[in-house]
């Protein structure tokens, strides 16, 4: 599909709703949408959890996720209503020459055990050819995000030969939530 189209789709999304708000939060809260070229991996929302290993997949029964920025970190609601959040991570893989330059997104309450997890680089970039249709969740700026496997597990490489192959790279872009009571 081209950037166009998901342009538009998004901007449709975005006219339909007005973005909720945690209190003390530096962004209203937001949805992240999968954009892609395969069909297979456009216009799905990020599960928090449901994929291989407990992580984060784009298809599955784990609960879709609704996140904000705080204090200048990515943090994601908890999906049963408790005021505890849950933070990001890239699972990444403890290898002969250290920790691996990829690994599943995931989100924690807490710390994980993987000594290689990376916590923090989670950041939102404005799109540069229209700025009102949202932005795209990055890690430090650089590699992307990838659709894996029939699940549609999230992967971070940080260069596209990184980690499992057979991957479709997606772009993930924030869709603000409705408020409920508005």
């Amino acid at each position: 599909m081209k950037f166009t189209s998901v342009s538009a789709s998004l901007a449709l999304l975005v006219s339909m709703v007005s973005a909720a708000r945690v209190p003390n939060a530096d962004t209203p809260t937001f949805y992240l949408v999968s954009s892609s070229q395969t069909a297979g991996s456009n216009l799905l929302p990020l599960r928090i959890n449901g994929g291989s290993g407990g992580y984060s997949t784009l298809k599955g029964t784990g609960p879709i996720g609704q996140f904000y920025f705080y204090q200048g970190h990515l943090v994601a609601l908890d999906p049963n209503g408790s005021t505890s959040t849950y933070r990001p991570n890239i699972g990444r893989v403890l290898g002969s020459t250290g920790c691996s330059t990829y690994g599943n997104l995931g989100f924690v309450q807490g710390s994980s055990s993987n000594k290689c997890a990376k916590y923090d680089g989670f950041q939102i970039q404005v799109d540069p050819e229209n700025g009102q249709l949202g932005s795209r969740l990055t890690v430090d700026f650089t590699g992307a995000f990838y659709s894996c496997g029939a699940g549609e597990d999230v992967v971070y490489k940080v260069n596209p030969n990184d980690g499992p192959s057979g991957c479709n790279r997606i772009d993930l872009w924030t869709v603000p939530v409705s408020p409920v009571n508005p």
